[in-house]
């Protein structure tokens, strides 16, 4: 496991609450914006994680496609998105895990050896691809790239996917394994508290890694729900929503960030395990 991964999850332990991790569009809606959202994220999120843009995703929201929208026209690309992530950490307080999300595509063209080697020298700690097929060769080298250099490779199980498959994903899956509540697209639906039971129960009949449940979380209540059968809550679509809002209203700067340290302030307060 990731060691900052390891330090999160053995800290919310010892606390008895679970872990929030945070999603936005890198660059969204321009790049020093993006950099105090990304800042002020870091001092209410245990996790965060930072969506490389791309124009034709294929599980995204019309929420986070326009997100990523607003990102490439503000110039937004991968080398950029690893330029942002570094600056981050290089000046947050405390060295909590962030993670690069996307797609196969860009992480191919800009080439696997050379994403795996950007992780590293701008400190990300972990990965995720959402459309990352487990029989792929570039799946393969994209799981070995990574593991040389002890950076988290996140895997995506869902309610359609059996034990089977699931215990295929656990091989390569890292420092923590992302459920997601219902099949469809981030943030159209309100969390499937059933679907994340089962998926859960099948995970660890197979493993002891921690579970992250994202998809239709955006209240505190949700929160507090998907933390009683998991180690974390995984929210997206809220913020960008409030950073989609603030865009509308010509909000940008520290003032937005503020904004979105608002909402998750509010959200940390379902952590608890009950």
């Amino acid at each position: 496991m990731n060691k900052n991964f390891k330090k999160i999850f053995a800290k919310a332990k010892q606390e008895k609450r679970g872990c929030l991790i945070g999603f936005v569009t890198g660059m969204d809606p321009d790049y020093e914006t993006s950099k105090k959202i990304l800042i002020e994220m870091s001092k209410y999120c245990d996790a965060v994680e930072v969506g490389n843009p791309f124009n034709t995703s294929t599980s995204d929201s019309a929420t986070i496609m326009d997100a990523n929208m607003r990102a490439i026209k503000s110039g937004a690309d991968t080398g950029k998105i690893f330029k942002l992530i570094k600056e981050v950490k290089s000046e947050i307080q405390n060295n909590i895990p962030f993670l690069i999300m996307g797609y196969m595509n860009p992480v191919y063209i800009y080439s696997i050896k050379k994403f795996a080697k950007s992780c590293k020298e701008s400190m990300v700690d972990g990965c995720i691809i959402v459309d990352s097929d487990n029989n792929a060769p570039e799946d393969k080298e994209i799981f070995e790239e990574l593991s040389k250099i002890d950076v988290a490779y996140i895997k995506l199980i869902g309610p359609t996917n059996d034990e089977s498959y699931i215990k295929q994903t656990l091989k390569k899956c890292s420092s923590f394994c992302y459920v997601f509540s219902y099949a469809g697209l981030t943030g159209a639906k309100q969390v499937n508290l059933d679907n994340v039971k089962k998926s859960a129960k099948l995970i660890r009949k197979n493993s002891k890694i921690p579970i992250g449940v994202g998809f239709g979380i955006r209240s505190r209540s949700d929160v507090s729900k998907v933390v009683q059968v998991s180690d974390a809550a995984i929210v997206g679509s809220g913020i960008v929503e409030i950073i989609e809002k603030g865009v509308k209203n010509k909000i940008s700067g520290l003032d937005l960030a503020i904004n979105v340290g608002q909402y998750l302030k509010e959200l940390r307060e379902g952590l608890l395990k009950k």
